[in-house]
């Protein structure tokens, strides 16, 4: 098969995500006025590109159903990218040093202008941020009513929080957290580029499970999935996480989260993981198939950066103590339609009951011991091998454009 030389911008690196927490006042404890941020990423098996680091106002409101704006209070973006000693600052909108981002908005930098415009294939680059937000009024920071939210995952070199002190975007190795009050990193949406291989990237859609819990919250563990996409086949696959406590499919449809299903056409595949909060509520196995559908509807009617559909995967639903006899047949019969291509809906499924250990030794019956996260990661990362070619379709493929 002929792969030539990628044109399209794609996701280029491990470690972005929509924000998963709830909203939280930017001074709360202190007269904190600017959120500092510093994480790290993996850029992909190929050197890439015109980089440009992308941002997102959102959540999924798992227990109330709908995609929600959130932070309300407008945010300012300040954004860098660091490899080694070099720092780099980003612009937006041809040239401005800052953006403001709305609730329910997206917003990306220029291309940044790295040393070589080339981001090293397997390098550790980190994205730099300085965000404050102001008041809808009065059209500056209010202590009082101004929040902010972030994500409750580890990546490498791991760094949020609040200070009183000026912007740190442009600098260079750890920030100064002195006089700071914790929390609030943010991962980027996305961070895209071209790069000069052809690369895979995707997308998870989870809960808890695919999250973390009971696994270990660092960079190089993180729930079996992450700990998979962090080496699959020796490499890193770019990898976004869309995941939360609580989740369901139910409430990730394009219909309920719109947001959420923009930019795919900067990925190779999907994958859905969510499934057994859906089980756990009684929903049943038509409107679990319902939801997956539409699902897969979106997803592989967009067509991605290599010209071909963007892959719709899956992993099934995990044993879990708590079932019912009537929730273990639902799902059963959900993880059965899945494996069998969920009639040309599921390009790949990935079944982990082999391998995730009795319920029975779980803290909860529910959620997976670290040792039962390593174990599912190896077979998953083995699963998503032949998907690091980006233009792999597998045996009984169905193509909906």
């Amino acid at each position: 098969m002929v792969h030539p030389t990628p044109t399209q911008r794609q996701l280029i690196a491990s470690f972005c995500a929509e924000p998963n927490l709830a909203p939280t006042l930017m001074a709360a404890g202190g007269s904190y006025t600017a959120n500092q941020i510093r994480v790290g990423h993996v850029v992909g098996p190929a050197n890439c590109r015109d980089p440009i680091i992308h941002d997102i106002q959102i959540r999924i409101n798992s227990g109330g159903g709908a995609e929600v704006s959130s932070p309300a209070a407008t945010s300012i973006w300040r954004r860098a990218l660091e490899q080694g000693a070099t720092t780099t600052p980003a612009t937006y909108d041809a040239g401005a040093i800052s953006k403001d981002m709305l609730a329910g908005g997206k917003i990306a930098t220029d291309i940044i202008p790295v040393p070589g415009n080339l981001l090293a294939a397997g390098s550790t680059i980190l994205t730099r941020a300085t965000r404050t937000v102001k008041n809808a009024v009065s059209g500056v920071f209010d202590p009082a009513t101004d929040n902010i939210n972030g994500i409750n995952m580890n990546g490498p070199s791991s760094q949020g929080f609040r200070t009183v002190g000026g912007a740190q975007v442009n600098s260079n190795g750890a920030m100064n957290a002195s006089g700071s009050g914790g929390g609030n990193v943010v991962w980027p949406w996305m961070i895209s580029g071209i790069p000069d291989a052809p690369m895979a990237a995707g997308r998870v859609i989870g809960d808890s499970i695919a999250q973390y819990l009971n696994d270990t919250n660092t960079s190089t563990t993180g729930g079996y999935i992450k700990r998979a996409l962090n080496n699959v086949n020796g490499v890193v696959m770019p990898w976004m996480m869309c995941v939360l406590d609580a989740n369901k499919m139910q409430n990730n449809t394009p219909a309920l989260a719109p947001l959420q299903w923009t930019d795919i056409e900067y990925l190779t595949f999907v994958m859905m993981q969510c499934a057994t909060n859906d089980i756990a509520a009684s929903r049943s196995l038509v409107q679990m198939q319902s939801d997956f559908v539409a699902c897969a509807t979106k997803t592989k009617t967009t067509i991605g950066p290599y010209g071909l559909p963007v892959l719709m995967l899956a992993s099934c639903c995990l044993n879990r103590g708590t079932f019912t006899g009537a929730m273990n047949t639902v799902k059963t019969d959900y993880n059965n339609w899945l494996l069998a291509g969920a009639d040309g809906y599921c390009d790949g499924a990935y079944d982990g009951r082999p391998y995730q250990g009795d319920t029975a030794s779980y803290s909860d019956n529910i959620h997976p011991t670290a040792t039962a996260h390593a174990d599912m990661a190896g077979p998953l990362a083995t699963f998503l091998t032949p998907f690091l070619d980006p233009y792999y379709r597998p045996p009984g493929y169905v193509s909906l454009v």
